[in-house]
């Protein structure tokens, strides 16, 4: 008779953990329902239920929508940056007048910047 070793149970990818309690907490906001009686019709715990709405909240990044116009340079001055970037964060990027038009663009694209 053989003992087989019981197959240790393997953790859930923690994207997919991630985007499952995501839409769940989506539906709770939706429904008219108590944590309790929500996480019984779920199937899952209350303390469970808390530790992810904390968890997403605190990781949830601000919903910021930023734009990027079109931008066209004239007579370029070696003194003054060709472009500037300011962000609704107040960050300010500038760029030398020789600098690449695709630099650029992979920069924006790079801090995420739609639109690039």
């Amino acid at each position: 008779m053989s003992h087989a070793r019981p197959i240790p149970r393997s953790r859930r990818d923690s994207a997919a953990s991630r985007q499952l309690w995501t839409d769940r907490l989506k539906r709770f906001r939706s429904a008219d329902q108590t944590v309790a009686e929500f996480c019984a019709a779920e199937g899952v715990s209350a303390p469970t239920f808390y530790k992810w709405r904390r968890r997403l909240t605190r990781t949830a990044p601000p919903a910021v929508a930023t734009t990027v116009v079109p931008v066209r340079i004239t007579t370029p001055d070696p003194t003054t940056p060709a472009v500037e970037v300011l962000f609704p964060s107040g960050t300010l990027l500038r760029f030398a007048p020789a600098c690449d038009p695709g630099m650029i663009a992979a920069v924006l694209r790079q801090l995420g910047v739609a639109g690039c």
